[in-house]
């Protein structure tokens, strides 16, 4: 089970002495959010601490396995002191934010250039050639003694890539959701409404973001993806997958096809790109247990499997992707189950049955949804198929072992 993050950020108002701490869940199914928000009268460590206490009362003393802020020292204090066990990591988003103010004046018409190399650096996946890349670009720029250069540099192990691998951000770090949510609030700080006021506020943005978000997820589930490769799992993704987790699959599983895979021994394969002659990426695969590790950590850092255990699994000749690398957050929808399944003696293998069949029919929809011909045929068979199970008795609280021996 992927483990939970948590972004806060903090801000001031210009016009009130006043900081806001907003605390999220982040990314989930396909959307940022929003879930408390404190208001602090001062921006110091003692209040941080006092928001952090609460917070943790309000999970009931459950800390988050990684937390995400921008780069309020006291905050990050208050982080260390209060989530001791929690790994602290920063928003590249929210730094980027900063990059014109920093670097426009000094690198001038070489800035794109600069700005473009400095995502190359974050998005590697080796520490040591982020430490070489990142000096190389100083000497290039002419960087030395930049102390905005310097203090990222310092700060390397909360926010670059390769650093945080196997912490778990579900790619939120760069999402420009962040900024938005903060420039959000701001507007309402510096409005200096009274407390009532704000609260009214939020409760009309948030109803107005459910709804939106309700129309956008039946906008999606009527929409026909469009699939890059011949591969099974792609379909199978696209039928389960969010559009912002299916097309993050999509970019990898194309990336995919450029790799070649060597088997080493046993259960260990090596992947790499076929223009290179050393080096890559270790991949274990567990067939018993269905499951597969990359020593990139891209699963485990942003719950998308990587192009090097995705090559392994097609080589491997799998047509769907394990049941472990499908997260709950990136599903589509989140049905529940049956109540009439809910209590039996097999309740367990009753679930799994039903988010098989739950899957079947989103396949059934994606593969019709692509032709009128296509679309006639399953309406038909379908309504044919359900006029069967209807006629069929309903048994509450039915084991599938007790199915089985009814047929």
């Amino acid at each position: 089970m992927l483990r939970r993050r948590i972004p806060i950020s903090s801000m001031t108002s210009p016009k009130t002495p006043t900081t806001a701490l907003r605390i999220s869940p982040g990314r989930t199914h396909h959307r940022s959010s929003l879930t408390s928000c404190a208001l602090l009268r001062e921006g110091n460590l003692q209040s941080f601490i006092w928001a952090l206490q609460v917070f943790l009362n309000f999970m009931n003393r459950k800390a988050p396995q990684t937390v995400l802020t921008d780069q309020n020292m006291h905050l990050k204090e208050a982080v260390q002191k209060e989530l001791p066990n929690t790994k602290h990591a920063l928003s590249i988003g929210l730094i980027a934010s900063r990059f014109p103010s920093w670097f426009n004046a000094v690198l001038g018409r070489h800035y794109n250039d600069w700005e473009n190399e400095f995502y190359r650096l974050h998005n590697m996946e080796s520490t040591m050639d982020f430490d070489l890349g990142w000096s190389d670009m100083v000497s290039c720029y002419g960087l030395h003694g930049n102390r905005h250069i310097a203090s990222l540099f310092a700060s390397r192990k909360l926010w670059a890539s390769p650093y945080l691998r196997g912490h778990f951000l579900a790619g939120l770090a760069a999402l420009p959701g962040i900024s938005k949510i903060k420039d959000f609030i701001q507007r309402l700080l510096s409005a200096q409404t009274c407390l009532s006021r704000l609260i009214e506020q939020v409760a009309v943005v948030v109803d107005y973001k459910d709804q939106a978000g309700e129309q956008q997820i039946a906008q999606q589930n009527s929409e026909n993806t469009i699939l890059k490769t011949a591969a099974p799992v792609e379909g199978h993704a696209a039928a389960v997958f969010t559009p912002y987790a299916f097309y993050e699959l999509q970019d990898e599983l194309v990336e995919a096809a450029h790799y070649a895979y060597f088997h080493l021994e046993g259960n260990a394969f090596l992947v790499r790109h076929h223009t290179k002659t050393d080096g890559g990426c270790n991949v274990t695969w567990n067939q018993k247990e269905e499951l597969i590790s990359c020593s990139c950590q891209m699963f485990e850092s942003s719950g998308i499997l990587c192009r090097h255990a995705l090559r392994v699994l097609t080589t491997l000749n799998y047509f769907q992707i394990p049941d472990h690398y499908l997260p709950v957050r990136w599903h589509r929808t989140q049905p529940q189950p049956s109540k009439s399944l809910i209590g039996g003696p097999d309740h367990g293998r009753s679930y799994e049955r039903v988010k098989a069949l739950q899957s079947m029919v989103s396949v059934l929809v994606s593969e019709a949804g692509k032709s009128e011909e296509r679309m006639d045929l399953a309406t038909q068979e379908v309504s044919v198929l359900l006029s069967r199970i209807r006629q069929q008795p309903v048994v509450p609280n039915v084991s599938g072992d007790s199915v089985r021996r009814q047929r």
